[in-house]
């Protein structure tokens, strides 16, 4: 049997829907799946990330009518998981500032390196680099 299609406007039910330019949709792991909370829609489970926004958007044609409307996704893990994504975060943030003044370093090793007359090979062993990149960092 093939389902009923569903009238714009109007919910599985038969009933008349207010049209909401976006729904947001909480995702939670839970054990095998993915638990989808969409706030006065209802609720649903995917296999896999991949499948949240097809099984989201079709919960909610299914409950309210809507076919056109933005989808907003929020991850959302145990309080010890999300400490660590934190953690993570703030450690990425700290390497790439530490990245950027060890950039800064090596090209100023190389240039200093450079008046002290040592060739472009030298430099490179100096800084355990190639001379190519001693090179590029001199010229930059």
């Amino acid at each position: 049997m093939r389902p009923k299609k569903l009238k714009a406007g109007y919910d599985a039910y038969g009933n008349k829907t207010v049209h909401k330019e976006s729904y947001s949709v909480t995702v939670e792991p839970d054990e095998k799946y993915w638990f989808l909370t969409i706030p006065g829609v209802g609720v649903t489970q995917a296999r896999t990330l991949s499948e949240v926004d097809t099984m989201a958007r079709d919960l909610i044609e299914i409950m309210t009518g809507d076919r056109d409307f933005a989808l907003k996704q929020e991850m959302k893990f145990p309080e010890e998981v999300e400490e660590h994504l934190e953690a993570m975060k703030r450690y990425r943030e700290q390497s790439k500032k530490a990245n950027t003044l060890a950039a800064q370093e090596s090209r100023k090793a190389a240039k200093g390196l450079r008046q002290v007359g040592l060739t472009l090979r030298q430099i490179g062993q100096a800084l355990g680099i190639s001379y190519q990149r001693a090179s590029q960092l001199i010229n930059c």
